[in-house]
């Protein structure tokens, strides 16, 4: 089957489109009847999901590139400690039953 790039091939399908709201992109909120603390609660949900707050209090003072390289390599080192401490749990290495 060929793709044909005139517009012959677009049914009716194509022409009908369902209207509906569009929901705004980004960190806004639509107000629906009023009812701003619904929309302040949406709003502030959309604020944390999105990790706005962490990244301006992350900017908020310089920092130098050798205690960004720094913090980076102790959060890996904590990481890696968490992950053997559940990998092996607080009685040792896991045993195998065979």
């Amino acid at each position: 089957m060929t793709y044909n790039r005139n517009n012959k091939h677009k049914g009716k399908r194509f022409n009908d489109k369902k209207k509906f709201v569009q929901q705004p992109l980004g960190n806004k909120v639509i107000v629906v009847d009023g009812n701003v603390d619904q929309a302040l609660r949406k709003f502030k949900k959309k604020v944390s999901n999105s990790g706005l707050i962490d990244d301006i209090k992350k900017n908020e003072f310089y920092e130098k590139p050798t205690n960004k390289r720094k913090i980076k390599k102790a959060m890996a080192i904590k990481r890696e400690k968490k992950r053997q401490a559940t990998e092996l749990g607080s009685r040792g290495p896991r045993s195998r039953k065979y």
